[in-house]
C-alpha cells in the first residue's frame, strides 16, 4: 500500500544544527505519522508509525526510534485533551513537550522531540490543562529494542 500525500505539519531545529521535520498525511482508520531529521552535514532519517490516528481506548500512539548515527526520535499522536507530554529519562530528568502541531479534523495533537542516541527512555505521560496525569505508557520494550539496535550497529549504550 503507498504511502498516501503528507503534510508538513511542523518544523523546528536544535541549537546544535539538527533540523527536523514532522509530516502527516491519510484517513480516519488509517493514518501515518514521520518525523524526519536534518543533519548538517546533509545527510537526514526519518522514522514514525502508521495505523488508526488511536488505538481504541488509548489517549496516545507513541513511536520511538533513530539510526545508528543520528539522533534519537520520540514522537506522540495525541488525543486533544493532552496539553503537554512529559518524557522521563533515565537519568531522571524529565522533559515537558508542548503540542508541535494539531489535526482538528481528526482529534489528534502531535508532540515530538530528539535527544541523544545515549538518553535512556523510561515513559510518556500524557497530561492535561491542569497538570493532571491521564495516561501514562512504559517505554521499557521501546528501550529493550534501542539498546539491542545499538549492539547490533556496534554501537553498544551508545
Amino acid at each position: 500500500m503507498p504511502l498516501p500525500d503528507m503534510t508538513v505539519l511542523a518544523e523546528g531545529g536544535l541549537p546544535t544544527g539538527q533540523r527536523w521535520v514532522l509530516r502527516a498525511g491519510g484517513t480516519s482508520s488509517h493514518f501515518y505519522t514521520f518525523l524526519e531529521t536534518i543533519y548538517p552535514d546533509g545527510h537526514r532519517d526519518e522514522g514514525g508509525m502508521g495505523g488508526p490516528p488511536l488505538y481504541p481506548g488509548r489517549l496516545m500512539n507513541t513511536c520511538t526510534g533513530g539510526t545508528e548515527r543520528g539522533m534519537r526520535r520520540v514522537l506522540v499522536r495525541a488525543d486533544p485533551q493532552v496539553a503537554r507530554v512529559r518524557v522521563l529519562l533515565g537519568s531522571g530528568e524529565r522533559l515537558d513537550l508542548p503540542p508541535a502541531a494539531a489535526r482538528p479534523d481528526l482529534g489528534l495533537v502531535f508532540f515530538a522531540t530528539l535527544l541523544p542516541p545515549s538518553a535512556v527512555l523510561v515513559s510518556v505521560v500524557a497530561i492535561d490543562e491542569n497538570g493532571q496525569v491521564l495516561e501514562p505508557q512504559d517505554l521499557s520494550q521501546h528501550e529493550a529494542n534501542w539498546q539491542r539496535f545499538l549492539r547490533q550497529h556496534g554501537r553498544p549504550g551508545a
